[in-house]
């Protein structure tokens, strides 16, 4: 670690940080139920899974860093990042210890939307947030990720296309941390069909970065590479995208814009439920009183919003449509009053506006209703 600190790294990626120390006896695990989910595993096997000296060690290994940073005066801190699986109570035992809340692993990947299995109406998909949510330690970060180089790769390939501007859009403007696997935000698939790799291994969601249309995607002159990029290069690459500005790299480009602003960084979370399938979230920063709308059909159909049943409370409130996603029917600058018609959303699609509210009316009612998490 010392090696890289003086090379000038940021911080570090732990990687499965729970299988550090086993048993010093060697005792055999239980038997675990075939049936348990892969992610559980680890939860199914104390023996050599989240061993209490591996809590030990972390400490001792963050402890290390903190004194590195303070002798070699580090203008920033250097954190530790881990790649923790199991359930949501075991990952969070790795952000402190619980006797004196010393710090541990200050971001664990936090994979609540890599467990998506099928589609989630809005009821079901802030419940499954709220799963890590209403468990975070008071004043610590979340780390959202999407994909990762292990089995699942990119969560869009088992949905489709248009359903990752919405992974894109959760990951990118819920409070915390955002961890996006490359290729994510050009809408990179998996390719698990080509010649001489077994489809159940691994190395189809390890495919090269496609940053152009010509041989390799762009990514290596060699004649030939580990793995072969997806078919699909000539058409969906960097080169490409850059230029469109109704791609998803624009799309993705104009969220992390968005992450950077004062409402995004700090602001308040506030969920509204529109309807079955349409969900919106709000991140408000009170002190420049600027509050944006993430609006997204869940569903699979058609969608028709009246925002005057729970976003725009009176006649001085406007929504202006700050971008959208590529597929979405509405464009930027695009203006929503109280009086307009009711808003249609395609499947899959998202809005993001700014929201003028009338801050007087709304101070006295916009803490007792929301749902809210101060970063």
């Amino acid at each position: 670690m010392e090696f890289w600190l003086n090379k000038g790294v940021s911080g570090f990626r732990v990687d499965s940080p729970m299988l550090f120390m086993e048993d010093p006896d060697l005792q055999d695990n239980p038997p675990v139920d075939p049936n348990t989910p892969t992610m559980m595993i680890y939860d199914a096997v104390p023996q050599t899974a989240n061993h209490p000296d591996t809590f030990f060690f972390i400490k001792e290994l963050n402890e290390w860093i903190r004194k590195y940073d303070r002798e070699t005066h580090r203008e920033n801190y250097t954190p530790m990042i881990g790649e923790i699986w199991g359930s949501v109570e075991n990952q969070m035992k790795y952000f402190e210890d619980p006797e004196d809340h010393h710090p541990m692993i200050e971001m664990p990947f936090n994979y609540t939307i890599t467990r998506l299995n099928k589609y989630l109406n809005a009821n079901q998909l802030i419940d499954l947030l709220h799963t890590w949510i209403d468990k975070l330690p008071k004043g610590k970060p979340s780390n959202w990720a999407l994909g990762n180089h292990d089995s699942r790769g990119r969560i869009a390939y088992w949905f489709n296309e248009e359903y990752n501007y919405i992974l894109l859009a959760l990951v990118s403007m819920l409070p915390g941390a955002s961890t996006v696997y490359y290729g994510e935000e050009l809408g990179m698939s998996i390719n698990k069909a080509f010649q001489g790799v077994d489809a159940t291994n691994r190395e189809w969601v390890r495919t090269p970065m496609q940053w152009d249309d010509s041989e390799n995607a762009g990514f290596s002159e060699a004649e030939k590479t580990w793995t072969p990029a997806h078919p699909n290069y000539w058409r969906v690459n960097v080169s490409a995208q850059e230029i469109d500005q109704n791609s998803s790299l624009h799309y993705f480009t104009n969220l992390m814009k968005l992450r950077k602003t004062d409402a995004g960084t700090n602001g308040d979370l506030e969920f509204h439920i529109l309807s079955e399938w349409v969900l919106a979230f709000s991140r408000t920063d009170k002190e420049t009183k600027t509050s944006y709308l993430i609006l997204m059909n869940l569903g699979s159909y058609f969608e028709t919003i009246d925002l005057r049943k729970e976003i725009i409370k009176n006649d001085e409130e406007t929504l202006t449509v700050f971008f959208s996603s590529p597929n979405s029917l509405h464009k930027e600058s695009t203006i929503t009053t109280l009086s307009d018609h009711p808003l249609q959303l395609r499947p899959h699609s998202v809005i993001i506006f700014e929201h003028k509210r009338n801050w007087a009316k709304r101070a006295k009612t916009m803490d007792a209703s929301s749902s809210h998490l101060s970063t």
